[in-house]
């Protein structure tokens, strides 16, 4: 005989549907949205709409956890609505909370709209006392289950709701119940919780709501356990499906990392016909997701019980894969797998292995600035770069050091070498928003004997080879994979980062895959898209935020040749979001220019021709005669006190060290990155607006960067660094180009003074 749920016949309960706002049940007719049951719930109901095996259970929404915030404590209003709620769990499960012969003990957990893994807090076991423990153990016969239950329990609570490892825990079952839930919806304000919130760009104001669920027991006997499925592998994409079991186990056992769990295949040998209901249920729940999923499930007595699933987390290989092979099933659209990837994740799995193994001497030497393995010919010229990448060589570019202007080239390019500079130079800092190897700080001379040599970098390592040298080559099938988003997204293999780039431009989470909630179903993608209507987290100086209104003035020649200059390549649409224009009105302006011959089309944007970049040093020319020459000298001096810890901020953000990409898992290492990232703003801000009424056309920066934080703020961490479209960094460094040429000098110039690399 289980312990757990026994569902049996029983009548829909008006009291409760009448207080549906505040407590729903999750019988699979719940018609609340995601946003007021929390994801978990609406899991737990969607699932059961579906007829899966789901214990029951019923939520306090976000309108319950709004008003225990408000009053500090749950209203009786709210309490009596979860003892209804408790009173449905009953007639579900043919079982009494608090029961001396056939107890009922639940789960509370929270339940945020939006995702925040192990951020908040979760009781199981709930309800058990001595009496209830003598009870388990008579009617399973198992004194030893019970005791472990009981020994759970106690732990739990005194750790979540007491906060002290010997306090008295309540041997009233509702008294440990309004415990839980207060102690749940006080976890929502708990400081980890606040960081990952803050890290994210999600409201302190969203709030949470509770699930109380019947328990069933993974740790009732040797034919239970608890365990956690992916439809498909999550590092690979591949259509098999990953998961581990622990058999004995509880609640969180298996993701908790404190035991080694088993691989999912032994089920089949001890209970064949659990893994094949599991197994229908994977399938069904993928095809109704139409998206991997991530499925924690418990085996009570051999019997199988889904607890929840949500779209699964994945690398970017997975993604990649998971996104073409899902196209090809017909399970999503081509339109919706190329939502299903960002460029970042493209530029992943194209990186080969850095680590030469070769006994030859390096030509050159240097700082690794961005890994990864590229072979051709060294170019000099930005210029030339371009023209030979477009007509298919493969060329690295090597600079003394790189400026804005050289944009073009280093995306034409396989991979970026420099004389100059550091892991926090211009060079660096691009060539890793690009995805290009790249070499920097090599010392004086090298650009001169590496020209016109076939070499390979090593941006791993920091070395320059001499000929072709392979490291691991990157999967063929990855290869594949890329070529065929590329063939739906109708540019070539090597156009596609920038695509991706250029759509991201505006989404609302663009380092997550989009997300629809067509019926209701969050269908793709590795986390929650954030809503940037969300009120900002970090609220900033108001002497800064009434400046945010960008000048609306119609762009002018220099300030579309200077934008399109310094980007490389760009869209219409990009430019008139940069410079706060209408997107028809600079549409035509754009094609204008090219039918002037000072701009080219290219199949991600416009490019300056050879004629424009004159034309563009004759614009600029003519600007530095109407501006004084030492109010902007002053200004930038200003400016590059900030530049240096800008730098340093944006390295930090893409590299934890010199060897380790991050891979923005670690949320307070990210939160503290932004830290510096919002208070530099707010010193540099002043200076901004200043540089603005000493040369007009500068005056749009005020609004990009201060644009670029409230993005950051909403979520969107694209906007902290990335190639082409606006960023922090990107505007950053075109404001610092600007105060280069307004002052009347190079990027050469500023090099050798050790203030531009």
């Amino acid at each position: 005989m289980t312990t757990g749920v026994e569902p049996v016949e029983r009548p829909r309960h008006a009291a409760l549907e009448s207080t549906a706002p505040t407590v729903a049940e999750l019988d699979g007719t719940c018609a609340l949205s995601r946003d007021r049951i929390g994801g978990k719930a609406w899991s737990v109901d969607h699932m059961r709409a579906l007829g899966l095996p789901v214990p029951p259970a019923f939520a306090v929404t976000t309108e319950g956890w709004a008003d225990f915030r408000a009053r500090g404590a749950l209203s009786e209003e709210i309490w009596l609505q979860v003892r209804a709620g408790v009173a449905a769990l009953e007639r579900g499960t043919g079982r009494r909370f608090g029961d001396a012969e056939r107890p009922l003990l639940v789960s509370v957990r929270s339940g945020a709209a939006v995702s925040m893994p192990g951020m908040m807090d979760t009781v199981l076991n709930l309800g058990i006392n001595d009496e209830v423990e003598r009870a388990l153990a008579a009617e399973t016969r198992n004194p030893g289950y019970a005791a472990d239950t009981h020994g759970r329990f106690r732990s739990q609570y005194r750790e979540i709701v007491l906060g002290d490892p010997r306090g008295a825990v309540p041997q009233d079952p509702w008294e440990q119940l309004r415990g839980a839930v207060a102690a749940v919806f006080r976890s929502w304000d708990s400081a980890r919780a606040k960081t990952y919130r803050r890290s994210r760009g999600v409201s302190d104001d969203l709030g949470t709501a509770v699930t109380v669920q019947a328990m069933v027991f993974g740790n009732l006997d040797a034919l239970s356990g608890t365990g956690v499925l992916f439809t498909r592998n999550p590092n690979t994409g591949e259509r098999a499906v990953f998961g581990e079991w622990l058999v004995g186990g509880q609640g969180e056992d298996v993701v908790s990392g404190r035991t080694t769990p088993r691989p999912l295949d032994e089920l089949a040998i001890t209970m064949p016909d659990v893994l094949a209901q599991l197994l229908d249920a994977a399938d069904l729940l993928e095809q109704d997701g139409r998206d991997i999923q991530d499925i924690e499930f418990t085996v009570e007595s051999g019997r199988l019980w889904l607890l929840q699933s949500r779209p699964a987390k994945r690398s970017a290989r997975a993604a990649v894969r998971a996104a073409v092979a899902m196209a090809g099933e017909g399970l999503i659209d081509t339109a919706t797998a190329l939502t299903r990837v960002d460029a970042e994740q493209v530029r992943t799995v194209l990186r080969p292995a850095s680590g030469v193994e070769t006994d030859r001497p390096p030509l050159a030497r240097g700082e690794s600035a961005c890994p990864g393995l590229a072979f051709g010919v060294v170019v000099t010229d930005p210029d030339e770069a371009e023209t030979r990448a477009a007509a298919g060589e493969d060329v690295v570019l090597a600079r003394p050091t790189t400026s804005p202007d050289d944009l073009h080239g280093m995306i034409a390019a396989r991979a970026i070498v420099t004389e100059l500079g550091g892991a926090t130079s211009h060079a660096a800092l691009v060539s890793r928003e690009l995805g290009r190897p790249c070499v920097v700080g090599c010392g004086p001379g090298v650009v001169a004997a590496l020209t016109g040599h076939m070499v390979t970098v090593d941006g791993g390592a920091g070395a320059v080879w001499l000929g072709e040298i392979t490291g691991k080559a990157v999967d063929q099938s990855v290869i594949e994979d890329v070529a065929q988003l590329a063939r739906w997204a109708a540019v070539q293999p090597d156009e596609l980062v920038g695509l991706l780039s250029a759509r991201s431009d505006g989404a609302e989470n663009p380092t997550s895959a989009t997300h629809s909630t067509e019926n209701g179903r969050m269908t793709a993608g590795t986390s929650p898209a954030s809503d940037p209507a969300l009120p900002r987290t970090t609220p900033r100086d108001s002497r800064t935020q009434q400046h945010t209104t960008p000048v609306h003035r119609p762009p002018t020649d220099l300030d579309l040749l200077r934008l399109i200059g310094i980007k490389g390549r760009v869209t219409s649409d990009a430019v008139a979001d940069s410079l706060a224009g209408e997107a028809a009105e600079t549409g035509e302006r754009c094609a204008d220019l090219v039918a002037r011959g000072l701009c080219a089309t290219t199949p991600v944007g416009v490019r300056l021709t050879p004629e424009g970049r004159g034309e563009l040093a004759r614009l600029l020319s003519a600007e530095r005669e109407t501006v004084d020459p030492t109010v902007i000298a002053t200004a930038y001096d200003e400016f590059c006190a900030f530049n240096a810890e800008l730098k340093e901020i944006i390295t930090a953000w893409q590299m934890k060290d010199t060897a380790t990409v991050n891979d923005h898992a670690d949320t307070a290492y990210d939160t503290a990155v932004l830290d510096r990232l919002r208070t530099v703003h707010g010193q540099v801000a002043p200076l901004v607006r200043r540089i603005g009424e000493i040369a007009p056309r500068l005056s749009r920066y005020t609004g990009r960067l201060e644009r670029a934080v409230e993005r950051i703020d909403g979520g969107d961490h694209t906007w902290v660094a990335r190639p082409i479209m606006d960023s922090y960094h990107t505007v950053w460094f075109e404001l610092h180009e600007d105060l280069i040429g307004l002052c009347g000098l190079s990027r050469a110039d500023e090099a050798a003074a050790g203030r531009a690399h």
